[in-house]
Order: C-alpha cells, then sequence, then structure tokens
C-alpha cells in the first residue's frame, strides 16, 4: 500500500511539473500569456466558415420625374436631386441600386398634371447616378410616351450617366439584353420585361423598331437562360399587375414564376403603384409589387408608400433582405415610415422579419433617433463566420486604386504587384471599410480588429500598467508617399463593434459613424449607435438630442 501511495505521489507530482512547464512556455494556447491567449483566440476564429462579403442590392419600385414631381422640382430652386435628399444615404449604401424608371428623358415641353403622357428633363439622369442608382429597368408603359425619339434620348443620357438599363432598345434584341454588373467577384444580370396588355404596340421593340422588352413566353424564357449562362446571379423586372390591386393577379404569377423556371435568382415588380406580397417559388424570391418609390399620386395612401429593399447575395443565392417602407411626402420625397404604419406595410409581404433597432435621422426636428429595420433571413443568422472581403478602391487619392483583400483574419494592401502594408500578425482583423471617417476631405482606411492589450504604442502617459487581454478596437489609417500611417486608434471597447459603416445621414456633407455595438459577456446584445467626429476623436450622439444646424 505505501509502495502504491509513493507511486501515485510521483505521478502527481511529474504531472504538475509538466503542467507547470507547459504554463511557462510563451505563445502555448492556454498559457495565460498573451501571446497563448492570442494564438488560441485566432485557432477558435479560424475554425469559423469562411464567408465571403455579400453584394448589396438596393431596389426600389416605381420612379416617376415628371408632371408633378418636375413642378416640385421646380418649386424647390430647380434641384434635380431634390426628391432624392432625404433617402439618398440609403441609395449610397448598396454596391448596386435598381428602380424601375417611369418616364422617357428628352427635351420637351412641360407636362400638367393630370396628363397621362409623361417626360423628364435630361439633367434627370445625372441627378439619378448622382442619387446611387447603377441600373434601371426601362420595360414599362412610360418610356415611350415620346416615341422612338424618347426613348433613344433615354438611352443615350442614361448611358451619358453611366447608369446601366434593361428592357428597351434601338431593337428588340438590345431591348431583351441583359445589363451586367460585377461587384467583389459576383456577376449579377438584369432584364426587365413588361406585360404587352398593359402598352399600345408601337411601344413594343422590333427587329428593325426601337421600343421595350415584352413578356411573351419564349423570348423571355431565352432571355433569362442566356442571362442565367453568363451570370452568377440573375434580376428579372416584370412590369404588369392591376394598377392600385393589393393583390398580384394570374398575368404576374405566372410570368413571375416563367422567370425563375427560366434560371431567374429575384423577380422585382412594378407597375401596380402599392406594395404586394412577397413569395418564396422553388427557393427563389418574388417581390410582387415595391410600389411607388418618387411619385406624384398624392390622391390615395396607398400609392404614397413604397419598400426599399437591401437583398444581401452571395454566391449561394440571397443571404438576407433588410426592408423599409418609405413615405412620399408632399415635397415628392420618400422618407422612411415609422411605427405600426411601418409594421402594417412589412406583415402585408407574408414573410417572417426580425425587427431590428438602427439609428435614424429626423429631418423636422433635427435629431437621431432610434427605428426599426426588419429583416428575412434565409440562413440561421446565428451561425458565425470568418469574413472574405476584397475591395478597390484609390485611398490616396492618386488616380489608380489600391487593392484590399481580408482574408483569416489579416487585411492586405497592394498597389498592383508591390504590398503596401499588411495588419500585424498579432491582430485579427474582422471588417475594414474604406471613407472619411475624421471628415477632413481624404478617406481613411478603418479598421475593427481583435488584439492583446489596450493601446499598443498609444498608452496614454497616465496609464501606468496596461491590461493584456484580448479586447477589440477601432484603427483609422491614411495612405500618404506609399505608406500607411496611423490617425486615429481607440483604446479597448467597452462594448465591441460588430459591424461599422461610415454615412452622411442627416445630410451635413459630414459622415457619422454608425456601428452595431455587442457585448463582451452576451454577443447576443447589439445595439446600433450614432458616433460624430469630435475633432480628436468620436463622440457618442444621444437619441433626441437637436445637433446644430
Amino acid at each position: 500500500m505505501k509502495k502504491l501511495l509513493l507511486l501515485a505521489l510521483v505521478i502527481v507530482i511529474v504531472c504538475t511539473g509538466c503542467l507547470l512547464i507547459k504554463n511557462l512556455l510563451p505563445g502555448t494556447p492556454g498559457s495565460g500569456s498573451p501571446e497563448g491567449d492570442f494564438a488560441a483566440f485566432r485557432a477558435k476564429k479560424m475554425k469559423l466558415p469562411a464567408r465571403q462579403e455579400p453584394v448589396c442590392l438596393v431596389a426600389v419600385g416605381d420612379i416617376m420625374l415628371s408632371r408633378g414631381v418636375a413642378g416640385e422640382i421646380k418649386k424647390q430652386g430647380g434641384d434635380p436631386l431634390h426628391p432624392f435628399a432625404i433617402i439618398k444615404y440609403y441609395l449610397k449604401s448598396g454596391d448596386i441600386v435598381f428602380g424601375n424608371l417611369e418616364n422617357p428623358i428628352t427635351p420637351g415641353r412641360e407636362i400638367m398634371m393630370p396628363e397621362m403622357t409623361l417626360r423628364a428633363d435630361p439633367g434627370s439622369a445625372q441627378a439619378l447616378q448622382e442619387a446611387g442608382f447603377s441600373v434601371l429597368s426601362l420595360a414599362n408603359n412610360h418610356l415611350a410616351d415620346f416615341g422612338s425619339e424618347g426613348l433613344l434620348d433615354t438611352l443615350r443620357y442614361l448611358d451619358e450617366a453611366g447608369i446601366g438599363h434593361a428592357g428597351a432598345g434601338e431593337n428588340e434584341e438590345e431591348a431583351f439584353a441583359a445589363a451586367f454588373s460585377e461587384v467583389n467577384g459576383l456577376k449579377l444580370a438584369f432584364l426587365a420585361f413588361t406585360d404587352p396588355a398593359i402598352v399600345p404596340d408601337a411601344y413594343l421593340a422590333g427587329v428593325e423598331q426601337p421600343g421595350i422588352a415584352f413578356l411573351e413566353q419564349e423570348k423571355v424564357r431565352a432571355a433569362v437562360q442566356d442571362a442565367r449562362r453568363k451570370a452568377d446571379f440573375v434580376v428579372v423586372s416584370i412590369h404588369a399587375g392591376r394598377e392600385y390591386e393589393s393583390e398580384p393577379d394570374l398575368a404576374q404569377t405566372q410570368f413571375a414564376r416563367l422567370a425563375v423556371d427560366a434560371g431567374a435568382d429575384l423577380v422585382l415588380g412594378h407597375h401596380p403603384h402599392v406594395v404586394q406580397k412577397i413569395e418564396q417559388y422553388k427557393g427563389k424570391y418574388i417581390i410582387y409589387s415595391l410600389g411607388n418609390f418618387i411619385f406624384d399620386q398624392k390622391w390615395f395612401r396607398a400609392t404614397r408608400v413604397g419598400l426599399a429593399v437591401k437583398i444581401f447575395i452571395a454566391a449561394g443565392g440571397v443571404e438576407r433582405m433588410e426592408f423599409m417602407p418609405v413615405f412620399i411626402n408632399d415635397q415628392d420625397q420618400p422618407q422612411p415610415l415609422e411605427g405600426e404604419d411601418a409594421a402594417k406595410v412589412i406583415k402585408k409581404l407574408g414573410l417572417q422579419t426580425a425587427g431590428e433597432a438602427y439609428p435614424a435621422w429626423d429631418p423636422e426636428s433635427r435629431v437621431f433617433k432610434e427605428s426599426t429595420r426588419y429583416t428575412f433571413y434565409a440562413n440561421d443568422p446565428k451561425v458565425k463566420s470568418r469574413l472574405i472581403k476584397n475591395r478597390h478602391f484609390d485611398l490616396d487619392q492618386d488616380g489608380a486604386c489600391e487593392d484590399f483583400a481580408l482574408r483569416d483574419g489579416k487585411l492586405m494592401v497592394a498597389a498592383g504587384t508591390q504590398t503596401v502594408w499588411q495588419s500585424p500578425d498579432e491582430w485579427w482583423v474582422d471588417d475594414f471599410f474604406l471613407g472619411d471617417a475624421n471628415n477632413d476631405g481624404v478617406p481613411e482606411l478603418n479598421l475593427l480588429i481583435w488584439k492583446s492589450g489596450s493601446y499598443g504604442h498609444h498608452k496614454p502617459f497616465w496609464v501606468t500598467q496596461e491590461d493584456m487581454n484580448i479586447k477589440n478596437h477601432l484603427f483609422i489609417f491614411k495612405l500618404a508617399g506609399g505608406v500607411i500611417k496611423p490617425v486615429w486608434q481607440s483604446s479597448n471597447l467597452d462594448r465591441p463593434n460588430y459591424e461599422a459603416a461610415l454615412a452622411d445621414l442627416d445630410g451635413d456633407g459630414k459622415n457619422e459613424l454608425v456601428v452595431t455595438e455587442g457585448d463582451y459577456a452576451d454577443p447576443g446584445r447589439r445595439e446600433p449607435a450614432v458616433w460624430k467626429w469630435n475633432g480628436w476623436g468620436f463622440s457618442k450622439i444621444a437619441y433626441g438630442e437637436p445637433q446644430d444646424t
């Protein structure tokens, strides 16, 4: 028995000694050293599935810049950007912005109420581009209101403004051809068709006749299949249905499902001028009607309500959709719809959405307030991942874009074949975003990182001992003379930033920092916040507090 006890004691001493030696080794996961703790942190992050950054497609409804809207623009000093003033920040947050242009852009006489022949001035094309639009549907019942000349003018003005378009052309082949847009390595195709029952025959494209693409079964199938072969994701816009009806009719349903059967990944509906439901069909999504976005139909509340949606698209399809109901005010400007009115619109869609808080600007009371965005998740939102993200951006404003590549927590910045900078091995970069964070007129590289310690080389003189736990930080850098230089670096954040972006929410020409903040102990508790650069750092903006003019 004594021999057994002695042997057990020896085993305990040996094991304890091994454990002590292990804990003294630097860089060993779980060793209690900063290096070891960070190695364990990185190893845990690397076990998460990799996720390519999705493309954000912003889609809106009918855009009409003629008649009463043109009159309101004139009343407001002739600024063609007036209709977009409140919502421009939202549009610019998308990688691609799509809507239905419900009028030709061509010179001509003033259009008065209640005329049904529509026309917008040539300056409208540049205003659409400045507002953020990158692709427009032209297949509708008003695009050819000023004949072939008005249609061709529209194509020319949009081309000059750099706006893609689908659904109209100098002939049938062009009208049925897709417009393509590639973002982050994902190629999207856009097609647009209108129901021939709602337009005169003279509006329809022919072999040698300018016009719009129309919903003819075989032609639609062939166009979608061709786009499917050339693109990773196919969006089809359908202009059909009965005006002012809250439910899609048989023609809408048949045409939308035909598009999906032919290979469309997403169908966006226009023409009813009111919001209609969303259908999931064979794993794809059909938004039957987005309603009005900019229009002068102010005689019914339903025609003043529309739907703007951010659709996040990855290689596997739609990841999630964020819906923002809008209301067209008396100045013909869409603005976010709030409260019960917004909830009623969302209920009409027929999808299970999660209400999530986000910051919004109230132009009347000139305060920031907490609003609600409604998110539909196609996949489980609780599944964590490590981000893969690529950007091309001219950070030093020398006329040549740099390449920014984030993978496995490391960010690489390159100019051509030359590496300009890479994040240190002792950092884990969750995400990055590009833009003017300190409002000095020069864009910066903004990083959300995890690292041991609070301050690094920038520890204030009054801090005598640094906490070496792993914490979240916001670091800001600039590129000057081919060198990445620090602009501002935060200490450890009490509430980690899980998401961050720059946006001029209040339209004062200066960016706000909009973040989603979390909690160390409970990552499920996340709240939005707005911060503004104060000259030496960021100050949090309190909701409901009036802002300086």
